[in-house]
């Protein structure tokens, strides 16, 4: 059996509640949790309002991970749209962008992890705002191209920043085949959003069946209520190799 830990951020263009931008906080934070894979949401690469940087390749080397950046949208003069860092080497399946009406436009990024024997699949996505562009986007997650593809090969991990409560369509969608980490074994889920007053769980993690959730938290200290507008919800799983 293998255990691993599996992070889920919306890192805010790693500029904090303070509105000072310090990506050098969001690494701290991904550093203190121990994380093995963390996807990431909202980062920035070679935009003027964040100095150019490519954030995704500047955390992952500052955390010594691999990386792998998926653009959901040109900004500025560079991108912008999510990532997945990871202490164990990693493959693309597949990544691309969802479904739009009047909305900016989402992505989702689908890999393979290798951690020893056992191989995982992740998926990363940050769903709409609007509540008619979720519910494509997540007809389309649950579909053929991704979810449903997935399923009945490797152990799969489902995370982001779904802008959705418990209550929703989304939510509900999801939860019919996956585990919810954050309610697993009878726990109390708990708020991830604003980080300063945490009122409501839009961050969500589930796991196929086949993964055992041994724990769930959302750290939230004054650095995670400082580097991001997110609290990070983190899980700690056990799969037994295929």
């Amino acid at each position: 059996m293998t255990t691993f830990r599996v992070m889920t951020y919306n890192v805010h263009s790693c500029v904090g509640t303070d509105g000072k931008l310090d990506p050098s906080r969001i690494a701290e934070v991904i550093a203190r949790s121990n994380a093995d894979i963390v996807a990431l949401q909202e980062l920035d690469v070679g935009q003027k309002r964040t100095d150019g940087l490519h954030q995704p390749e500047w955390l992952a080397e500052r955390l010594s991970m691999f990386v792998h950046f998926t653009a959901a949208r040109r900004c500025d003069e560079g991108h912008y749209g999510n990532a997945i860092l990871s202490r164990h080497p990693l493959s693309v399946m597949s990544e691309g962008n969802l479904a739009r009406r009047s909305g900016e436009q989402r992505a989702v990024q689908w890999v393979k992890v290798s951690i020893g024997e056992l191989e995982i699949n992740v998926m990363n996505t940050h769903l709409s705002v609007q509540f008619r562009e979720r519910l494509l986007q997540i007809q389309q997650l649950l579909g053929a191209e991704w979810i449903a593809k997935s399923e009945g090969h490797l152990p799969l991990v489902v995370c982001g920043d779904l802008n959705s409560s418990r209550f929703s369509p989304v939510y509900r969608g999801l939860r019919r085949d996956l585990v919810d980490a954050q309610r697993a074994n009878g726990a109390r889920a708990v708020a991830t959003w604003p980080s300063r007053r945490p009122l409501f769980r839009i961050d969500h993690l589930f796991t196929s069946r086949s993964i055992a959730v041994l724990r769930c938290e959302v750290p939230r200290d004054r650095l995670t209520m400082l580097a991001s507008d997110h609290l990070p919800l983190l899980a700690e799983l056990r799969c037994g190799a295929v």
